[in-house]
């Protein structure tokens, strides 16, 4: 999985990086005490299919990362900040951008648009049943990057405790960095985003280390990254914070980030959660029942559920 941060060190640029209920919220699945399983068959692949995200580059995650564990409940469904951007991610076939015969073993590309600036950036993939997802590079405002040798950045079956790792090269001119990525699902429980509540989320604490080299010489110390990615089935990473780079490992609990991405719109859903709304009020006019409640962002569509013949008391 890229991290929007492969080019993060040196004088290179980062890369680019719902019904509603009105009486309780729904959750599917099993309980939320449960252990959640995420197979990478889940993330999306369906050529069409598409999500939006808000995007904050100023966020304190200290509050927001939580401890290790579960079931835990983490809260981002606040409403976007003024400086927020959104992005764009679309499933698009391969020969997308015209860079296929450079990864003739890909099966799809995630295209992420920012909607403000129009950049672009290309990730191409492949889900290899019993494997997992295997990647193979991106193309960005700086270039195409193809992977030696792809990476199998999502196992084909994680859980509570599971840990992985992987190292990509990136070859640029007489530069090359090479990432080494550290992966272990520390947490899960439930999702609070601004498109619903999940449950049986799964959350991968990934610590990536890169290295540069100039002609096969290392070239200065270590930069490193932390993430945390929300996985949540069909949609993906539905969150994902994203450490500032630093010459030591992030904490656990860092303060400052290099990005705050939170899904709010996903055409992958089947069945979109439903959430409550809120201040809900109703009133009896002239043999009608009023209802009202407050507004509601990133709403298209409510459903009103009526129950009748009940017994009236004082």
């Amino acid at each position: 999985m890229k991290t929007r941060v492969l080019r993060w060190i040196s004088q290179l640029s980062p890369a680019l990086a719902a019904c509603l209920g009105l009486c309780s919220a729904v959750f599917c699945g099993p309980a939320a005490d449960a252990q959640p399983i995420f197979s990478a068959s889940q993330l999306p692949s369906i050529i069409g299919s598409f999500s939006r995200a808000y995007i904050n580059t100023n966020t304190d995650p200290s509050t927001l990362i939580g401890p290790t564990g579960g079931p835990q409940q983490w809260i981002f469904s606040q409403p976007p900040d003024p400086v927020d951007t959104v992005r764009r991610l679309d499933i698009v076939s391969p020969t997308n951008g015209g860079n296929q015969s450079s990864f003739p073993n890909a099966s799809f590309c995630e295209l992420y648009t920012d909607e403000v600036a129009g950049t672009q950036e290309q990730e191409y993939y492949q889900i290899a049943p019993k494997l997992g997802r295997f990647f193979y590079g991106y193309d960005d405002s700086l270039g195409l990057i193809v992977f030696p040798q792809p990476a199998i950045d999502i196992p084909s079956l994680i859980g509570y405790g599971s840990n992985w790792s992987y190292a990509v090269t990136q070859n640029v001119g007489y530069l090359s960095f090479v990432d080494t990525v550290s992966a272990q699902v520390d947490a899960y429980g439930t999702l609070v985003l601004p498109m619903g509540t999940f449950t049986n989320v799964l959350r991968v604490n990934q610590l990536t280390s890169q290295q540069e080299f100039v002609d096969s010489l290392p070239a200065g110390p270590a930069t490193y990254v932390r993430e945390y990615m929300f996985l949540i089935a069909d949609v993906g990473v539905a969150a994902h914070i994203i450490s500032l780079s630093s010459s030591s490992p992030p904490p656990a609990n860092f303060t400052s980030v290099f990005e705050f991405r939170r899904v709010f719109e996903s055409s992958t859903l089947a069945n979109p959660p439903a959430k409550s709304v809120s201040g809900l009020t109703l009133q009896l006019q002239k043999g009608l029942a009023v209802l009202n409640w407050a507004s509601t962002t990133n709403v298209s569509t409510f459903q009103v559920q009526a129950v009748t013949n009940l017994t009236m008391t004082n």
